[in-house]
């Protein structure tokens, strides 16, 4: 069967024939043929899909967008490169890929330098052809390049580059983003699409007007910080004040004295506004890049038996002036906070710092499966949305008796409720599924701050871990591997529940047990005053809220409950534990249909049991 559409773009008449589109995997799942149909149909504008994990929303949007034209998919995190690079092999699409180019690069590999001082030093290097890595690409044709980058078997990112590296002795990152031109997909992290200036550093001849967008896990744009942020702290804005002031650059050392006295005068631990008049000068920013390069290049002079050296130097200035570029758009204020050290960052207040690299592309697809209502991505959006929610459109793609849903009462972690008590009686909870469960145990909490305080009362449990600053993904994962019956610790929004699949060497989900320890609101302070305020402007008070507060809160809790069931044949236990997931808000964004409601703890164990 043949089905000819006639689809209109903005100054265009394209003719699409869907046809007999084939699966690479020999059948398509419930929904998947429709979304295809239903996306190419609607080219051109703005699109968001809402399709639970497990239902292949990778594969639609790559076959929904073949023949369509130049396509730049997005990702959130380097880790998640992979699953787009396994689709697009495995219907001959032709890609390529970037992400951290001081991760690819052969000249700091297993070296922790910071972004800013890489780009910099590299830079310098090609500049003065003392990168062999670099003046080796003239060896060679974009051709050859895409050729050996299609017959490479790898879906890791990182084993992509270091084989070009082997196989060519060739800069990674320059070589892959040299094929733009030449394919289909380009692949890569968030910061090439909402960075202006980390974009043209890898496609400086291609405008974004060029491209359909694809944004996956679309969701973390509903937190404008995912887009572009900055910070500065105590420490790093002394040592710059040092280094300008030895040079004798005194009008600079001026500014960065006032610098440091407005740093010093942080003392909340939550976000507290800073008059960004105290901070922004152009003149300065001006002046310290000009300053950095000088520092640069008189380094560079003295490693010259040794150029790669060069890429390992760091400087405090590197930072200070990427902060500074980022606290000089019109959407972004400064806020101080209390942490390991006083800091100050510079954060975005409207959705502005999303909207307008996006307002520019040919058109764009958001995915995810914690999308919030047409309603309110328009809202966020400004403009008319074309939604397609597979559940709603085509039903459950698993079955919905694999998953319990269970509220539990007699918590909350409400900041007017919060005690020891309280704490101890989340530990008691999280440690009587613990004991039944056969499988992985993951607790979710809000924050650090109450992951921290449940995990005392956690002690005498076998096997545990809690994450923190330092836990690395590929640790857990092979602690889970080797651990069956395991607990986790996580917080909401974190590294564990986002874009993460804990599966046995045979595919099926190890996590049996999802406990929500209190509802992940983003904690008050003058940044969320701000945001939810700016909102208010053009949304009004209470959507305002209901997108600063709840929005934010069920998509983490969604993000969470995904990690469990990841096919038809997972089953998942889950245990909202805080009374305010009765509210009609919640309830209405959340779209969950509960099994049980209870306020006793021997109920939610029975219940357990019962289910498997």
């Amino acid at each position: 069967m043949v089905r000819s559409k006639l689809l209109f773009y903005p100054s265009t008449v394209v003719i699409i024939v869907v046809s007999m589109i084939k699966s690479p995997y020999g059948s398509f799942r419930k929904g998947q043929l429709e979304s295809v149909e239903f996306i190419r149909s609607n080219l051109g504008g703005f699109i968001a899909l809402k399709a639970p994990t497990g239902f292949g929303k990778t594969l639609v949007a790559i076959l929904s967008h073949l023949d369509a034209g130049k396509v730049f998919y997005v990702v959130r995190t380097r880790n998640e490169l992979a699953p787009v690079i396994r689709e697009l092999r495995s219907t001959g699409t032709s890609f390529t890929m970037v992400f951290s180019g001081r991760r690819m690069c052969p000249l700091v590999f297993g070296r922790e330098v910071p972004s800013e001082d890489f780009w910099i030093n590299c830079k310098l290097l090609r500049m003065k052809g003392l990168c062999n890595y670099f003046t080796n690409l003239s060896r060679y044709s974009r051709k050859y390049v895409l050729k050996l980058l299609m017959e490479l078997d790898s879906i890791d990112p990182h084993e992509i580059a270091r084989q070009l590296v082997i196989k060519l002795s060739i800069c990674p990152f320059y070589a892959l983003t040299s094929l733009a031109d030449d394919v289909d997909f380009i692949i890569a992290t968030y910061p090439y699409l909402f960075r202006e200036d980390v974009y043209s550093t890898a496609f400086a001849d291609l405008g974004l007007e060029d491209f359909y967008i694809i944004i996956d896990e679309a969701h973390n744009l509903l937190n404008p910080q995912t887009a572009i942020s900055a910070s500065i702290d105590l420490k790093t804005a002394s040592l710059a004040y040092e280094v300008v002031n030895a040079l004798g650059y005194h009008d600079v050392a001026d500014y960065l004295r006032n610098l440091i006295k407005v740093i010093n005068g942080v003392s909340s631990d939550r976000f507290k506004r800073i008059g960004k008049e105290l901070i922004v000068c152009e003149v300065i920013e001006g002046r310290l890049s000009d300053i950095l390069l000088e520092l640069k290049l008189r380094i560079l002079n003295d490693l010259m038996n040794r150029p790669e050296n060069l890429m390992r130097t760091t400087s405090p200035l590197s930072r200070l002036v990427k902060f500074l570029y980022v606290l000089n758009k019109e959407y972004v204020n400064a806020y101080g906070i209390l942490r390991e050290d006083k800091e100050v960052h510079a954060l975005p207040i409207s959705y502005e710092a999303v909207m307008e690299r996006l307002r520019i592309a040919k058109g764009v697809l958001m995915m995810s499966g914690s999308l919030p209502n047409k309603e309110l991505v328009e809202l966020i959006v400004r403009s008319d949305v074309k939604y397609l929610d597979v559940h709603k459109s085509y039903g459950p793609i698993f079955p919905e008796e694999n998953v319990y849903y269970l509220v539990y009462t007699a918590l909350t972690t409400s900041y007017l409720r919060r005690s020891e008590r309280m704490f101890m009686d989340y530990a008691k909870l999280v440690k009587s599924i613990y004991e039944v469960n056969d499988g992985v145990t993951l607790a979710v909490y809000p924050s650090y701050e109450v992951l921290n305080e449940v995990a005392t009362y956690l002690d005498d449990v076998n096997a545990v871990l809690n994450e923190d600053s330092r836990t690395k993904l590929s640790d857990v994962l092979n602690l889970v591997l080797r651990n069956s019956k395991l607990l986790i610790n996580a917080v909401a929004g974190g590294k564990l529940v986002e874009g993460v699949e804990f599966r046995s060497k045979d595919g099926k989900s190890l996590v049996r047990a999802i406990i929500m320890c209190g509802v992940p609101y983003p904690q008050p302070d003058d940044y969320l005053a701000d945001f939810k305020g700016g909102l208010a402007k053009y949304v009004g008070e209470d959507l305002a809220r209901r997108i600063a507060l709840d929005m934010q809160a069920c998509i983490k809790t969604m993000q969470a409950i995904g990690r469990a069931v990841r096919s038809e044949n997972d089953k998942a236990f889950i245990v909202l534990a805080d009374r305010r997931y009765l509210s009609k808000s919640l309830r209405d964004i959340l779209g969950i249909n509960y099994n049980a409601i209870t306020s006793k703890a021997d109920e939610v164990v029975e219940k357990f049991k019962t289910f498997f």
